[in-house]
Order: C-alpha cells, then structure tokens, then sequence
C-alpha cells in the first residue's frame, strides 16, 4: 500500500511539479566506463536551510548518480568541496563557512545482483563539484568525486519471502514513470538489507549534470 500511494504520488509529480524538459542529464566516467541517465530533481525548504538533489536514474540494472547540495542562502555559480555524509564533517564545513552552509555531496549506486538483491555503491568522500550556470528554472554543472566503497546486501528474510522482490519491482517501476526520488529518502536507502563498507574506491570523472524544468514551476527550483 505505502508503495501504491507513492506510485500515484510519483506519476501526479512527473505530471505536474516535475515539469523538466527531456533533455534532462546526468553523465559520468564510472571508473573509466561512459555512463550516462536521465535526469531527476528534488528540491525541499527546510527550516533554515535549503536542498537540492539531481540524480541521474538508470532502470533495469539499476544504477544511479546523486549530486546533493545543502545550502542556507542561494546557489552561485562557483566550485565546492565534496564532504562525507557524517555530522563531524558537516560542523567542520559549518564553521568554516561561519554559517554560510554549501555542502555538496556526490553519491552513487548500482544494482549488481538481479531485481535489487544487492548494490555496489560508492558514498560520498572527496572531489568537487562546480556549477557553472543556474537561474530559476535551471541549472548546470560539472563534478569529479572519489567514493568511499560499500555493498548492501538483501537480508535473507526478505529474499526467502519474496517481500523483497515485489518492492524492488515496484521501485523500478515508479523510478521508470520519474519519481524514483519520492521512494528514497537518500542514494543509499537500500530496503531490507544490511551494509559493508569495503576498500573499494569508485571514481566518478567528467560528470556533468544538466536539469531544466518549466517557469511555472520556477519556484520550486530555487
């Protein structure tokens, strides 16, 4: 049922708040592999601070590249630091700024066993990302990031039952009609299943990211 109603949700989103335009990217050199999706983007108020996401959001394997950017007054075009995800290094950057919050994290995940049952997934580390035009109804750039590795893994229950593989189905369906950022509260919110961390470095070059979406909904993309 939960599943259900974000469907509906994601398919009303695609229709009317989404309103991107088709040319819509994210690409990258995934350790050296051309790699390249549509586009998808989030934008959420929060109190005091703002956050934008764009994922590019391949189907069937699954496979995704989040560029996140957290901010407390208005984005610029400029180059910023990629942080780790973890309250240490987000109050070190907060100071560093005086408070002037931009934090840019940059993500990435892969389907590598069939219909979700485990991911490779890269967690955001080090690099930059540079934004080289946005107004409001756009926005532009470039990244290179190096990701710490990890897998996640589907917990036995949920494979035996079959719970597991009806949820995955569903989230690539929904993924497909444009909302797969409805379903996820972040790149790595893997359901059901139990995380690794590994040695592995994953290396995102030449990314670049390009979303658009209509002036009538502008405001939303600020």
């Amino acid at each position: 049922m939960k599943k259900l109603a974000a469907f509906v949700a994601a398919l009303f989103f695609t229709a009317t708040a989404f309103a991107q335009t088709t040319d819509n990217t994210v690409s990258a050199k995934i350790n050296g592999k051309e790699w390249t999706a549509k586009a998808q983007r989030l934008n959420l108020p929060f109190t005091g601070v703002k956050y934008l996401a764009i994922a590019g959001m391949a189907v069937n394997p699954d496979v995704q590249t989040w560029i996140r950017l957290v901010y407390t007054d208005e984005l610029k075009p400029g180059t910023y630091t990629i942080i780790q995800e973890n309250d240490s290094e987000m109050e070190k950057q907060y100071k560093k700024a005086n408070g002037n919050v931009m934090w840019a994290l940059v993500d990435y995940t892969s389907e590598t066993k069939g219909l979700g049952h485990a991911f490779s997934d890269g967690e955001s580390w080090k690099g930059t990302v540079t934004i080289t035009s946005v107004t409001p109804n756009s926005i532009e750039g470039t990244f290179d990031a190096t990701l710490k590795g990890a897998t996640y893994k589907k917990r036995g229950l949920a494979t035996v039952s079959g719970f597991g593989l009806r949820q995955n189905l569903e989230d690539k369906v929904i993924t497909a009609a444009g909302g797969g950022m409805l379903t996820k509260s972040g790149p790595h919110d893997h359901d059901n299943t139990k995380r690794t961390a590994t040695d592995e470095e994953i290396k995102l070059t030449d990314g670049k990211f390009k979303v658009s979406w209509n002036s009538s909904t502008a405001q939303k993309g600020k």
